[in-house]
């Protein structure tokens, strides 16, 4: 059995079990999930409140219990928690992007963020049917039937707490406007009369600062469910991303090998960038 600590958001606990699938995968062991630290009064607490979020997804994956947790978790009691403190503290052993080194322990317990398709690349076709819809609603087939018929580009730009929290503000920044006029510009250089699909956790912003165009459309509104933007940018034909973990995915659930994606150069404002392989190769950085 191999369990895996989610943590973060839906585009971060994404990614998480990404990884841990392709390690449980790899030594043909089952794959639980420890999302016990969801109940930490730091998340509930938050300026953005964080918790387990692919419950909509058809995930082969079950819960962990907390004695299943805690025995993966610390083996051999207090010398693992000791351990794990030097290896995080000292060692800076974080695994927020891709370290092949990871793949060569006798993982049973797995803890860090995986930002890059490197950590599950040899599963991916796998690991994408994982992330599927048990159920579509009404609403949101309404919406992916207008996409459905156009050139479409989604456009996701993340504001919440990227922009009202100091300290995320400070460590992982927002996307410019200009680099969003760069990338829109880009686009129909490469497209002929695409139709731009905004979504965003701050809509009535993103609205009122693009304006009014035929060919902007603004999606993100209260009746749709955070997963259901998600799926509904994977449905578009092309994308325009932010540094934000949820934009990755939303761009990179989309199968179609020739579609374009735009994402920022600069990641996080953190240097040197601790995210070098967060951006596929066909990725275009501006």
């Amino acid at each position: 059995m191999i369990i895996v600590k989610l943590k973060g958001g839906l585009g971060n606990q994404m990614f998480q079990y990404a990884t841990g699938f392709s390690v449980a995968s790899q030594k043909k062991e089952a794959l639980k999930l420890d999302i016990t630290g969801y109940d930490d009064p730091r998340y509930v607490n938050a300026n953005t409140p964080r918790q387990y979020r692919m419950f909509p997804f058809n995930l082969s994956a079950t819960i962990a219990t907390i004695s299943e947790v805690e025995k993966a978790r610390n083996p051999f009691g207090i010398f693992s928690k000791l351990l794990r403190a030097f290896s995080q503290r000292v060692l800076k052993k974080h695994y927020v992007d891709y370290d092949a080194s990871f793949f060569k322990k006798n993982h049973k317990y797995i803890e860090g963020y995986f930002q890059s398709e490197k950590n599950f690349i040899e599963v991916k076709d796998k690991a994408l049917k994982e992330f599927t819809l048990k159920k579509e609603s009404e609403v949101f087939l309404a919406e992916k039937n207008k996409i459905d018929k156009t050139k479409s580009v989604s456009v996701h730009i993340r504001r919440g707490d990227y922009v009202n929290d100091p300290k995320t503000n400070s460590a992982h920044g927002v996307c410019s406007k200009e680099y969003y006029e760069k990338a829109i510009n880009l686009m129909q250089s490469k497209i002929e009369l695409p139709i731009f699909y905004f979504f965003s956790d701050d809509i009535l912003w993103v609205k009122k600062e693009f304006g009014e165009r035929t060919d902007f459309k603004y999606v993100s509104n209260s009746r749709l469910k955070e997963y259901e933007e998600l799926f509904l940018m994977s449905s578009c034909s092309n994308h325009i991303i932010a540094n934000s973990s949820f934009s990755w995915w939303g761009a990179y659930l989309n199968k179609n090998p020739k579609k374009i994606v735009i994402a920022p150069r600069k990641w996080v404002k953190k240097e040197p960038d601790p995210h070098p392989n967060i951006v596929p190769e066909t990725w275009i950085r501006i």
